[in-house]
């Protein structure tokens, strides 16, 4: 009997830790409710602590009904957790995959002579653990891919670990049957419901780690991003293309690209027109762009494209294509058409040096010349020509 009590502290112990962890993130969803996941990590731990309820009172209670109920929540809270962390990683739900867990409990219950069986009974709700726990390693290691916290790896590590205790478990079973055939419990039960309660404790800290993580990491994101573009600003682009420039050599070239006549376009049709030609110009562009090429927006109306292993005569041929599709874009304000056309600098790593500040200081001195020679078109710095052009001014002013 006090075996029996000790056990039955132990599942209250852990129903109220669960619960409390279950409210916990429940008052964190209620706070912010686009975060879907929240919500459905403390519904896991809330169905925890009823499954730890249940067992609690199996003493107490019909035996197999409560065993069976237990079991089925406990499994359904897996089935949530695994929801949690597919919902986290913006993956689609699957109802299927929640219940089948609660589902593996049918036969069990259809089946009379089988429920009379702890060892069997045991074996199934660890393996149904053993299953989800694995399961919810593989979409933690999935969404890391996509997108790589450091809380992503204790997080495996923790349910890699209960998926190994409650795998193991199984076959213990078959050499360690329950002691008391009545109630079920044994050693390995009170080691299964330790393992458990400190589980719910520390997903709680490896969820809130993890939403952390993706919090910090969104705000370095915005910070190096063009709120109305999308597009990388000005310090983003230029801390990306230092190491793409210095592992291509003397291949690259710089296109540096100005809208002809923004402030026209504003004064004309309003600043919302020039805020769409600005995104509709950014789209464009960058539907264009493959990596590990970098496209950017480094002024009001200037944005920058640098192309890593590319030439001169190859740039320009880029650049004219983009040219004639900003040209082709279709906007329409007040009835009427704008306009949206831009002048193109290019400028070659090879002819302006790969100093960032110089390249771009060439690309802004080609760009110059294209507009002043007529706007909508392409022009290039070459050293050769600036070299020329220096030796011509020397010349007439030494005259």
């Amino acid at each position: 009997m006090a075996q029996v009590l000790d056990i039955s502290t132990l599942l209250i112990v852990g129903m109220l830790g669960s619960g409390a962890a279950g409210v916990a993130l429940v008052s964190v969803w209620l706070a912010d409710r686009k975060e879907k996941s929240i919500g459905v990590f403390a519904l896991s731990l809330l169905m925890g602590a009823v499954s730890a309820g249940l067992f609690a009172t199996q003493s107490y209670l019909a035996d197999w009904p409560v065993s069976i109920c237990g079991n089925a929540t406990l499994a359904l809270a897996y089935g949530l957790a695994w929801l949690g962390f597919q919902l986290f990683d913006g993956r689609r739900r699957s109802n299927i995959k929640v219940f089948v867990g609660v589902m593996a409990w049918l036969p069990i219950l259809a089946v009379p002579f089988l429920r009379d069986i702890p060892s069997l009974v045991a074996a199934l709700a660890s393996l149904v653990i053993s299953l989800y726990a694995f399961a919810i390693v593989w979409r933690i290691y999935w969404g890391g891919r996509v997108e790589p916290l450091p809380a992503r790896r204790p997080a495996m590590v923790l349910f890699a670990l209960d998926g190994f205790v409650h795998g193991v478990r199984v076959p213990l079973l078959t050499v360690m049957p329950p002691t008391d055939p009545e109630i079920g419990y044994s050693g390995l039960f009170m080691a299964a419901t330790l393992e458990g309660l400190l589980l719910a404790m520390l997903m709680v800290v490896a969820v809130m780690a993890l939403l952390g993580q993706r919090a910090a990491r969104r705000i370095r994101k915005d910070a190096d991003r063009d709120q109305l573009t999308g597009l990388p600003n000005r310090r983003a682009f230029f801390r990306t293309i230092g190491p793409l420039i210095e592992q291509s050599g003397e291949q690259g070239v710089l296109l540096l690209f100005d809208l002809d006549h923004f402030k026209g376009i504003n004064e004309r049709f309003g600043n919302d027109a020039g805020d769409r030609a600005l995104k509709a110009f950014a789209d464009a562009i960058q539907s264009e762009v493959t990596p590990p090429d970098v496209f950017a927006r480094v002024g009001g109306e200037e944005f920058a494209l640098f192309m890593a292993d590319v030439g001169l005569q190859s740039g320009i041929g880029v650049a004219e294509y983009l040219c004639h599709k900003a040209e082709s874009l279709w906007l329409m304000a007040g009835g009427e058409r704008m306009p949206v056309t831009t002048s193109v600098g290019v400028a070659t790593v090879v002819d302006a040096g790969a100093d960032i500040e110089t390249l771009l200081a060439a690309a802004e001195q080609a760009l110059a010349e294209s507009k002043r020679i007529g706007r909508n078109r392409v022009h290039a710095f070459r050293h050769s020509a600036q070299l020329q052009h220096m030796l011509h001014d020397t010349f007439m002013k030494a005259s």
